[in-house]
């Protein structure tokens, strides 16, 4: 005498939804956060003078962005700002971050008396370095 067993029949699994939905939010929350840190990022948009010698440095953490137009306006990151204000935010970031770095981007019409006072500025606003921008022309 066989005894057969039989399978037990099984209703076939649903999808679950709510694990995907979870996941589409948090990629959503993510992308949101990110364009949000990526705009507060930007800086103003200058035409950067050419240089043979310059290098592209490989540490870019703790750096303030200060940006000269062609028209002597200063932005700090891409907002204008007034030379005292300027030189009040380094202070204060300075204060907090005594290790940052500042990057003058200069656009290459700017005249040479607006680009010395931005950088008169971040020297007395206590910077220990401050880096000129330019492009590798090579």
């Amino acid at each position: 005498m066989a005894l057969r067993m039989r399978k037990a029949e099984r209703a076939e699994e649903e999808f679950q939804m709510a694990p995907m939905i979870d996941m589409v939010f948090l990629l959503l929350v993510f992308f949101m956060c990110v364009s949000t840190l990526a705009q507060a990022q930007k800086v103003a948009e200058v035409e950067l003078p050419e240089s043979e010698e310059s290098d592209v440095p490989e540490d870019l953490s703790d750096r303030g962005t200060v940006s000269v137009d062609a028209a002597g306006v200063i932005y700090l990151g891409a907002a204008p700002i007034s030379l005292e204000d300027m030189k009040a935010a380094i202070t204060a970031s300075m204060k907090e971050n005594p290790r940052m770095r500042i990057l003058v981007r200069a656009d290459q019409s700017a005249e040479y008396g607006d680009i010395k006072k931005v950088l008169k500025a971040c020297s007395e606003a206590g910077a220990y370095e401050v880096i000129y921008a330019t492009y590798q022309s090579r």
